[in-house]
């Protein structure tokens, strides 16, 4: 069993919860369309209908642009206004030519606002975190909605500085759709629900990331969107997937060095290294993003000792773990555990969840 106790979820294929998502939106707007949509993206009607029904990425992506076509919006109906089908193409054009991350974000959101008007986007620097919250006057949307528009958000994003954004949190306004654990994750960070706003965070020190996209490196990912943008930034491939599953497999405290791990691999570590390079990544970076979730997840859903947790992260001293926490979150263990809403039930024999 892997040892991070966030389980990531399918690393190719979408669960029939998010498929039925998109066609309620269908059924409500053009339901006479529905058997030619499905017949369109190659989905069998009956197939649908089984309980462990799943859908590769190419054939969602082909109902999300089928669906898009008959109801005349990309984001499903979700915005104050619809989002004509070609707005997502125009959206990766305008953010393209961005400096930096931060400049890219913000091109992005007032984009966004400009088509749909609601939910209105913004970014906002609070409690050290960069925050994309999304203001709302109106009441909670559905879950969906607010995936969708993180979704298309982030996966344009990662695509623009070539490498996958470590999440710090997400919180979604409303409650969570009844008996859909797929809504508990998004790219293996826990979502939490009936939050005042909406809203992602993470490090603001990759906000000045640069841009190194081309116009030609565009019309590729134009081409095959929105496909990339549903799994392509999870750990799915190359050595970045390689070195997440040796960490996963490992307890923190024994997480081999740089030079063990590339011996692990097969690989030298002058090819390790490059490789990591490559997708703008490092072994300490891999390392650092999964001991966060470790630790988040710790203090959330179980009653071990702080003491306990940097001693299992593999920190010798409970200070280094204290000033490492801070520096993720703005608050100490302590204070983080004491903010968060008590779980239904926390494990409290300390073992390991699998969230499959």
């Amino acid at each position: 069993m892997p040892y991070l106790v966030i389980q990531e979820q399918e690393e190719t294929m979408i669960g029939r919860g998010f498929v039925d998502d998109a066609l309620t939106v269908l059924q409500h707007y053009a339901p006479a369309k529905i058997p030619d949509v499905l017949a369109g993206a190659g989905i069998d009607a009956k197939a649908l209908q089984q309980p462990d029904f799943k859908l590769d990425a190419a054939r969602y992506s082909r109902l999300w642009l089928a669906i898009a076509e008959e109801i005349q919006c990309e984001f499903f109906r979700f915005g104050q206004r619809p989002m004509p089908p070609g707005s997502f193409a125009m959206l990766c054009h305008v953010a393209l030519s961005s400096d930096n991350l931060e400049h890219a974000i913000r091109r992005s959101l007032r984009f966004f606002t400009l088509l749909i008007g609601e939910p209105k986007g913004e970014l906002i620097l609070r409690d050290g975190l960069a925050v994309i919250v999304l203001r709302e006057v109106s009441p909670a949307r559905p879950a969906f909605a607010y995936r969708t528009f993180f979704l298309i958000l982030y996966g344009v994003l990662c695509w623009l500085v070539k490498r996958r954004l470590p999440i710090h949190d997400i919180g979604f306004r409303g409650a969570p759709p009844p008996d859909r654990p797929d809504y508990l994750d998004f790219f293996s960070t826990k979502v939490r629900f009936f939050q005042q706003e909406t809203s992602l965070s993470f490090d603001p020190a990759l906000l000045s990331l640069k841009i190194h996209r081309s116009k030609a490196a565009l019309r590729q990912f134009l081409a095959q969107a929105p496909a990339n943008i549903l799994l392509r930034y999870r750990y799915d491939r190359g050595s970045a997937s390689a070195i997440h599953k040796l960490l996963r497999e490992t307890p923190p405290a024994n997480w081999p060095d740089f030079a063990q791990a590339a011996q692990s691999l097969h690989i030298s570590e002058q090819t390790l290294r490059r490789h990591l390079r490559a997708d703008g990544m490092s072994y300490s970076s891999l390392k650092e993003e999964l001991r966060r979730q470790y630790a988040l997840n710790w203090l959330q859903e179980t009653d071990k000792p702080v003491g306990m947790i940097a001693a299992e992260l593999g920190y010798t001293e409970p200070s280094a773990f204290h000033r490492a926490f801070k520096k993720w979150t703005g608050a100490s263990p302590a204070r983080y555990r004491s903010s968060q809403p008590e779980p239904a039930t926390r494990n409290r024999d300390y073992g390991y969840t699998d969230r499959s």
